[in-house]
């Protein structure tokens, strides 16, 4: 039955692009069949992508999952906790023996701000150091690391006239001519240390 419809469709068709074709040119015609073939042709398309997409999502739905053990690492990291930690009391120190004497001095430094001029290479700076060491300097770094420190001359920027030789520290990093840094002056006869740089 479904046959005998579509054959009389196809012919009814016929007819009229017969009767179109005579009566109003071949031009709206042959438009018409292009349309008609190009309906066709995307409805065909459409029709081949949806039973594509069912196949797939029935073949998705066929797979069989792999039945194995489960990982012992994965239960392992699910199941793992952290240990509880018990907080360790010791006594509070006695706060007497702790204080300084009554006599004891705090001694305090001032920091300056020192114009940087060049630094001390080669023998003239293990001149210095060793000048410094021999004097028991106790804040000099030790002769190893001598090759870490750098020796720099400048002047106080609050008195261009006063020069003013100082150690500085490996963290420091590079230094310039006229750059500023911050210098803990120091005791006699003890060396000044860069403490901060200015820029």
């Amino acid at each position: 039955m479904v046959i005998f419809y579509r054959k009389i469709k196809w012919g009814l068709l016929a007819i009229v692009l017969v009767s179109l074709g005579g009566c109003l040119g071949g031009s709206v015609a042959q438009q018409l069949a292009s349309s008609l073939a190009v309906h066709a042709a995307d409805q065909m398309t459409a029709s081949i992508v949806e039973n594509h997409d069912l196949q797939a999502e029935a073949a998705r739905r066929k797979i069989v999952l792999k039945d194995s053990p489960p990982d012992p690492y994965w239960a392992a990291f699910v199941t793992s906790g952290f240990t509880s930690v018990k907080p360790i009391t010791e006594p509070i120190p006695n706060q007497n023996a702790a204080s300084p004497p009554a006599n004891a001095a705090i001694q305090a430094t001032p920091l300056v701000r020192v114009e940087i001029w060049n630094l001390l290479i080669g023998q003239e700076k293990l001149d210095f150091l060793e000048k410094a060491r021999l004097q028991g300097s106790p804040n000099l770094p030790p002769k190893n690391q001598w090759p870490l420190w750098q020796v720099a001359t400048g002047a106080l920027t609050s008195d261009k006239h006063k020069p003013v030789v100082f150690l500085i520290p490996p963290g420091f990093g590079r230094v310039a001519s006229g750059e500023m840094a911050v210098v803990e002056m120091s005791t006699a006869g003890e060396p000044y240390f860069a403490r901060y740089a200015v820029n």
